[in-house]
């Protein structure tokens, strides 16, 4: 309900009339659209190896691809915020088999079940962090994950500001040069207690030409509750991609299929359109950004899939509340409006 009403808001849904053609402007007819989009959020099995240096640099290891929806960032965010360490000190390494074990990438869980993993393994290296100072100061005995952070060259315990101790002397005393130690998460009961989704609400402003049945797309508003986001940057990008992905498939996309054979018909990309520049409008994309408290440490779902889930419905609704013309097979084009 959230999403709907922040996105009801943007896109000044007042200007909509429930009369279908009744808003013109000149020689285009405008109209107003809203779809919904949900898709399941899922946590799987992962593991992820740190390398703590003593010279402050961490390495985290994950066996996870990327497809392009920037897992890297997000996990040395998480990594970063949950030590204390600068991210430019931080290189997540993925893509490689002998790494850790982690699922593929697909069914939006990449962040959910990798950045467990790394919450965890951030927690271990605390650990043997705080078992280390524990020889020099008693302080450290009882310490807990959440109450150790890394502070530039110090380690510090936020239930004893008095017992903070220099990492280099830490390596340096105990003869190390690197720690490394692993961390893993895992699908747990909650699946089992609680039903786990990730919402959007589209809302479309749809200009279409009166004489030639051109549909023109002038303001996408889109939000997203995918519980906390992690990496705003990415999550933005990735939510943009779904706005542009879904006005292709609503307007232009379209795979034609020979009924007798089966096979594709479009010879090329040549035959298949998708969205330029000119056929994208100004859009937003605003998160609810509320965590989850059950589904995973960071309170995240997924975002891949639910970006586009939803948006052709609501370009289609809006150009219904365009011209009065519903239209229920993809693409749109003139020729089903004229």
């Amino acid at each position: 309900m959230d999403c709907y009403r922040l996105g009801r808001e943007k896109i000044d849904w007042e200007k909509r009339k429930a009369v279908p053609g009744s808003v013109e402007e000149g020689e285009w007819q405008i109209g107003y659209g809203v779809a919904t989009g949900t898709f399941g959020a899922f946590a799987r099995a992962a593991t992820v190896k740190a390398i703590y240096k003593a010279n402050g640099t961490l390495l985290l290891q994950s066996a996870i691809a990327d497809i392009g929806p920037g897992t890297g960032t997000a996990m040395t965010s998480i990594a970063a915020e949950r030590l204390g360490i600068d991210p430019e000190k931080i290189t997540f390494q993925l893509g490689n088999s002998s790494f850790p074990n982690a699922p593929m990438q697909g069914g939006s869980n990449s962040v959910s079940t990798v950045g467990g993993a790394v919450v965890d393994v951030c927690n271990n290296l605390k650990l043997e962090l705080a078992a280390l100072a524990r020889k020099k100061k008693s302080a450290w005995q009882n310490a807990l994950p959440d109450d150790i952070s890394i502070k530039g060259p110090e380690l510090t315990n936020s239930n004893d500001t008095s017992s903070s101790i220099n990492l280099d002397s830490l390596f340096s005393e105990n003869g190390l040069k690197e720690i490394i130690v692993e961390g893993s998460a895992k699908q747990g009961d909650e699946q089992n207690k609680y039903s786990f989704y990730s919402f959007a609400v589209h809302f479309i402003e749809a200009h279409v030409h009166k004489l030639t049945g051109v549909v023109s797309i002038k303001n996408a508003v889109s939000v997203v509750d995918c519980g906390a986001v992690v990496s705003p940057k990415t999550a933005r990008s990735q939510l943009m991609g779904g706005i542009v992905g879904g006005i292709g498939m609503a307007l232009m996309e379209e795979v034609v299929i020979d009924s007798r054979t089966g096979r594709t018909m479009n010879a090329s990309f040549g035959d298949y359109h998708v969205p330029v520049n000119a056929d994208i409008p100004q859009m937003e994309m605003l998160f609810i950004n509320e965590k989850d408290p059950y589904l995973n440490p960071m309170g995240s779902k997924g975002l891949g899939e639910v970006v586009i889930i939803g948006v052709a419905p609501a370009v289609a609704n809006a150009v219904y509340n365009a011209t009065g013309k519903r239209v229920r097979n993809l693409p749109i084009t003139p020729d089903k409006l004229i």
